[in-house]
Order: structure tokens, then C-alpha cells, then sequence
């Protein structure tokens, strides 16, 4: 159809091959472009597919955790999305932030401290086995109530 409709711009007969290999060329190209652009859709194949978009609970997690970082100070508030975030190791933060390998641990353990009384968290370890611990003492939840 491409052929028939572009003839009249041909203007030598000789060129008439060339003419219709240009414009099959042109024709695969265009196909291998959309194909790989558009590609098959299978929709059994996208349900397998894991998303990396996380929970909204998740999400929601992470904002909270956030509110409660900006609380923190500076160089505590550093020091933990430096290692616990990033992932850094201990001598690496200390080398970003200065002074003493014992002074990272010790930002690190307060700041971690400071966090769980933000997010009222108990410090109290959970065990995650079928198993009861040996000794346990109940501890009654509190919550605070503010009067605005």
C-alpha cells in the first residue's frame, strides 16, 4: 500500500527496487520499535509479577517514622540513617561524622532509645517462636491523652 501510494514520487523506474526495499526496511524497523515499546501483554504473566510499590500500612509506618526522626537531634538523627538506613558500617559513620568509634555507638544506642520513647515502643524483646518465655510479667499499656 506504501509502494502504490508514494509511485508517483518515484522519479526514476530504475530506482523502483531501492524504492520498495527502503520502504520495507522502514516497515520492520517501525515494527521492532513498537514491539519493543508496547511489547505482549499476558495478564497471567503480570499477576506473577512482584511489585515494588510497598503496603499502605507500610507506607504509613514510614511516615510516622520519619515525624518521629526529625525529632531527634541532629547528629543522633544522622548517625541512624547513616547505619541503620544506608547501611554504613560503624568506622564509616564515624569517619563522616568524626570523633570516636565510642561516640557513634553511643549517638547510635541514645538515638535508638529516643526513638522508642517517641513511638512509645516497649524495649521489651518479642519472641517470635511458638514457645512462651520462661518468665514473662504483664505490663500494662499506657497511653497519654492530650487536651487540646
Amino acid at each position: 500500500m506504501q509502494a502504490l501510494e508514494g509511485i508517483h514520487r518515484l522519479r526514476d523506474d530504475q530506482a523502483f527496487v531501492s524504492f520498495l526495499f527502503t520502504i520495507a526496511s522502514r516497515n520492520v524497523k517501525r515494527q521492532r520499535w513498537r514491539k519493543r515499546l508496547f511489547g505482549d501483554y499476558h495478564e497471567s504473566v503480570i499477576e506473577e509479577r512482584e511489585h515494588s510499590d510497598p503496603l499502605p500500612d507500610v507506607q504509613a509506618d514510614v511516615v510516622i517514622l520519619r515525624q518521629a526522626m526529625q525529632k531527634l537531634p541532629a547528629k543522633m538523627h544522622e548517625a541512624i540513617v547513616l547505619f541503620e538506613i544506608n547501611g554504613l558500617s560503624l568506622e564509616e559513620v564515624r569517619k563522616i561524622q568524626g570523633g570516636s568509634l565510642s561516640g557513634v555507638k553511643s549517638r547510635l544506642a541514645r538515638g535508638r532509645q529516643q526513638l522508642s520513647r517517641i513511638l512509645e515502643v516497649s524495649e521489651e524483646p518479642v519472641v517470635l517462636s511458638s514457645q512462651s518465655p520462661k518468665k514473662t510479667k504483664a505490663t500494662p499499656i499506657v497511653h497519654q491523652q492530650t487536651v487540646v
